[in-house]
């Protein structure tokens, strides 16, 4: 996309280039998008695909936008709600999907009525009004869901319209309960802690609280009547936006740690195919007048992070945003990645509802802090080390109640890096189809390999995360992730009733340079060491165990880990298509083994020559 991005105009055709290529896609009822599937059937799909336009749309026509094809837009809504067109979009079932994109429509209603609802015809307000007000009647799953409702009840409370007020309590008691403090919820119980949190609770508690803001400024105090005459009037729920604003504030400061000096973000849970929603926190900052960071520096991380992505391979042949993250690719895909769901992404795009003369848009962008940075998020269970050279997560999540694919990749690795990313797996057997970066594989000697999933116990430090985890019930793995300048220590303590292979990797890195293999410019892969370097960045991994298991007899030898180079499968990294690990090959015998490892990646004039951490540097 050649598009500079650095001012609000730039941003409004950056919109308007995404949405063009849509065009040709158009069906009754929504767009097609592409063949995959998803959860939910290929109709509603389409009508994803459609809805998830308008959180880019409401905002820019707010901001003063003209957009081709408004005609189109407002006719597929007036079918889609209308029980008697083909193309109606149906009657939704409980935690149905179409509960989900009811939020975008209801979005536009409250930035830009004019234009979504002041033209219909009386027939088709009241179409568009029953198959919303369906969502407050539905049952939702206890999770970021509850917003959706509370966007549709503040819609009809901006028009006038009847609000169930027992469902919209029943939604802000459902986020109530996912709030777990520190400026953290959880997407539902025992879910796991990842981008839901900023992309979607704070996202919508802050466009909430603003347009409540809002509607309390404009409201015209009511005239004396009699109180069996007036009815009851609207709950003020001030309080509870009072607390949404509190707690953004909280989260603010310590999520930019989470973004590296070139825009990019470091990949962390599900929802990844979502890539620039996450920047959208900020961008609802902006929008609720929330200067959680100076303004130029929100200014430079959500600018920064939209030209990083679109310099990225992210879109396909036809110029439609693709299922994957740094590159079209399903085999990380969510079960609910439908081909429309990467536009939920056009949430970021919420400053364009702000004017040139808003804060955001007048200051000067600037750049990140350049000083290194470790923030401890013990709610969350990690901690967020941040350098010139990378943004990293040392982790000991909560792994989710939910299974999701391949939940233990994209929750129980011991590192997350936005600069390396991480592997999914093909398969658990053979090392190449497992994502052998940033984990300790065992196996019980038949090629099949199992990875830290459930962590039972967790304990956060300012600059170290202990967890304890059992790949089978008798081996017991007490694991503590140490944050050492751009090293991380990992230490663990393995109580085994079973003799077992074990291999662990350190950061995956891209073999390509362009569209050719690199030729490494160094490595090595012998004892106790294993590492790589191209042109590009290097990743290395050292064994300290001989300093931790000294036998007390001196003249019998230590077993030692090997280090080798594996090659994973293509398209397991979700950033780099090819790549390479560094590993530690070794055994585990039954008892006790106390195993210590050294861990970095970064440039590579750098990652070679560094001194190593000293062992003392790793007691906690």
């Amino acid at each position: 996309m050649n598009n500079p991005l650095k001012t609000r105009s730039d941003l409004g055709k950056c919109l308007i280039d995404l949405l063009e290529p849509l065009k040709k896609y158009s069906v009754p009822g929504g767009f097609h998008l592409g063949n995959t599937a998803a959860h939910y059937s290929p109709k509603i799909a389409e009508m994803e695909g459609w809805s998830r336009c308008l959180w880019g749309i409401g905002p820019y026509m707010a901001g003063g936008g003209k957009l081709p094809g408004i005609d189109e837009l407002l006719a597929t809504l007036n079918c889609g709600v209308d029980p008697r067109d083909d193309a109606y979009w149906g009657e939704c079932d409980p935690k149905d999907q179409r509960l989900v994109e009811m939020a975008a429509i209801a979005m536009c209603l409250l930035l830009v009525p004019e234009v979504f609802w002041e033209p219909l015809s009386e027939t088709a307000k009241q179409n568009l009004y029953n198959w919303l007000s369906q969502i407050e009647k539905c049952e939702l799953p206890p999770s970021n869901w509850g917003c959706f409702r509370l966007f549709v009840c503040a819609a009809f409370r901006s028009l006038g319209l009847p609000v169930n007020e027992e469902a919209e309590r029943e939604s802000i008691e459902i986020i109530e309960s996912c709030y777990k403090g520190d400026g953290w919820y959880q997407d539902s119980k025992d879910s796991g802690f990842d981008f839901y949190n900023p992309m979607g609770f704070h996202f919508y508690s802050l466009v909430l609280a603003a347009f409540a803001g809002k509607q309390a400024s404009q409201r015209k105090p009511e005239p004396a009547a009699e109180p069996e005459r007036r009815g009851s009037p609207p709950e003020d729920h001030s309080d509870v936006y009072k607390r949404y604003i509190e707690r953004a504030k909280e989260f603010g400061q310590r999520f930019s740690a989470w973004f590296q000096h070139d825009g990019s973000l470091i990949p962390y849970g599900r929802s990844l195919s979502y890539r620039f929603a996450a920047v959208s926190f900020y961008s609802a900052c902006a929008f609720a007048g929330l200067e959680v960071i100076p303004w130029g520096e929100m200014k430079g991380i959500v600018l920064r992070h939209l030209r990083h992505w679109f310099s990225q391979p992210i879109f396909d042949s036809a110029g439609i945003l693709s299922i994957g993250f740094n590159y079209p690719n399903l085999i990380m895909a969510d079960t609910y990645n439908s081909p429309g769901s990467p536009y939920w992404g056009l949430k970021a795009f919420l400053v364009l509802a702000l004017g040139e003369d808003h804060p955001f848009w007048q200051a000067e962008e600037l750049p990140l802090p350049v000083q290194a940075l470790c923030v401890s998020e013990k709610t969350a269970g990690f901690i967020i080390n941040r350098s010139a050279e990378d943004s990293q997560i040392l982790a000991g999540s909560v792994f989710p109640s939910w299974d999701m694919n391949h939940a233990a990749q994209k929750y129980s690795k011991f590192a997350y890096s936005a600069r390396f990313g991480f592997c999914v797996s093909h398969s658990n057997y053979g090392i190449d189809k497992c994502s052998c970066d940033s984990t300790l594989l065992l196996s019980d000697g038949n090629d099949y390999w199992r990875e830290r999933r459930e962590i039972l116990d967790r304990e956060v430090g300012e600059n170290w995360v202990k967890s304890r985890w059992q790949p089978w019930p008798d081996v017991d793995i007490i694991t503590t992730l140490i944050r050492h300048g751009d090293w991380h220590v990992r230490i663990h303590r393995i109580q085994s009733d079973r003799r077992l292979q074990a291999v662990e990797g350190g950061f995956s890195v891209s073999c390509l340079e362009g569209l050719r293999l690199a030729k490494p410019v160094s490595s090595k892969a012998g004892k106790s060491e294993a590492a790589i370097a191209f042109p590009s960045a290097a990743s290395r991994i050292v064994a300290l165990d001989e300093i931790y298991n000294k036998p007390a007899d001196s003249s019998k030898q230590v077993d030692v880990r090997i280090g080798e180079l594996i090659k994973p499968a293509p398209n397991l990294n979700i950033i780099h298509p090819l790549v390479m690990v560094p590993v530690l090959r070794g055994k585990l015998e039954q008892g006790y083994t106390v195993w210590v490892t050294a861990v970095r990646a970064g440039d590579s004039e750098k990652v070679f020559v560094e001194e190593i951490p000293k062992w003392e540097d790793t007691l906690v």
